[in-house]
């Protein structure tokens, strides 16, 4: 868009009003398409159909949302395993225990930052639900790998 296409319709209108025949404007048109497909090649875009674009948006969410209930699962599965006294909570020395069997270190002072962005008390830890956030929107691990480190 923008100067080019502008720049590039003034004159060939010029054009257009100094030749005005049909054989000009035919050719113009297929100029214009031609310089159209090279444009949207070179930016990777392509006409395609509305019904197709709305078929390939549901596919995208249905995949989002199947990824989404998966990583739940696998996130909630660690959990369980890691929740060793069944309160409902992976305390210090339990979201430690997940941090070192997926190869990373969890010192107490990192275990109090993330228990008070994610808005959990240190002294009781992080809930089912806070570490579906950890994996998720807050970017604080990998819930398909840790799973797969874990449980294979």
């Amino acid at each position: 868009g923008g100067v080019v296409d502008g720049s590039l319709e003034r004159g060939m209108s010029h054009q257009h009003e100094a030749s005005g025949s049909d054989d000009d404007m035919e050719s113009e048109d297929r100029a214009m398409d031609a310089l159209a497909a090279a444009i949207s090649e070179s930016e990777g875009a392509q006409f395609v159909e509305p019904e197709v674009t709305r078929e390939q948006q549901v596919i995208a969410e249905v995949a989002r949302r199947r990824d989404a209930a998966e990583t739940k699962r696998k996130s909630d599965a660690i959990f369980d395993r890691f929740d060793a006294d069944g309160d409902g909570y992976l305390n210090f020395d339990e979201l430690r225990a997940l941090g070192l069997a997926t190869g990373g270190e969890l010192p107490h002072p990192a275990f109090v930052a993330i228990c008070e962005e994610l808005g959990a008390a240190p002294h009781r830890g992080v809930t089912k639900s806070l570490l579906l956030t950890m994996y998720t929107d807050a970017g604080l691990g990998d819930a398909h790998r840790d799973y797969n480190l874990i449980f294979s």
